[in-house]
């Protein structure tokens, strides 16, 4: 009887440790995502160029168009996020959210995932 307290302590410290654990696995893997999704979605912003190289011409980035492209990305895996192009760049910002499996029971909900990626356009005209 007077191990009662001590295994209780232990057990919700393991169980507290557990969580720590597969939670914050749960988390990096969900950025993970948000960082794939994101150099994704920059990667179609950038396939958005126009030209024609087959004839020397310089590619040409539309700005409407590369963003649009982006967006679609994300919108196609079911994540939120932002796309914005900045010279011959495509800067997607994508948000996801990991929401913990054990630590949820003791309270603590769900945790915001941002993932920054961009891609160039590299024209060698």
């Amino acid at each position: 009887m007077k191990y009662i307290p001590l295994v209780l302590i232990l057990a919700v410290a393991m169980v507290i440790i557990a969580g720590v654990v597969v939670d914050g696995d749960g988390k990096t893997q969900s950025l993970q995502q948000a960082l794939t999704i994101a150099q994704g979605a920059a990667r179609a912003g950038t396939n958005a160029a126009t030209g024609d190289a087959i004839n020397g011409d310089a590619f040409n980035l539309s700005p409407v168009a590369a963003v649009n492209a982006a967006e679609n990305y994300i919108h196609d895996t079911a994540a939120t996020g932002t796309a914005r192009v900045v010279g011959d760049q495509v800067i997607v910002t994508v948000d996801l959210t990991y929401t913990p499996k054990i630590l949820g029971d003791f309270g603590f909900g769900p945790m915001p995932v941002h993932a920054t990626a961009a891609a160039e356009l590299i024209d060698q005209n």
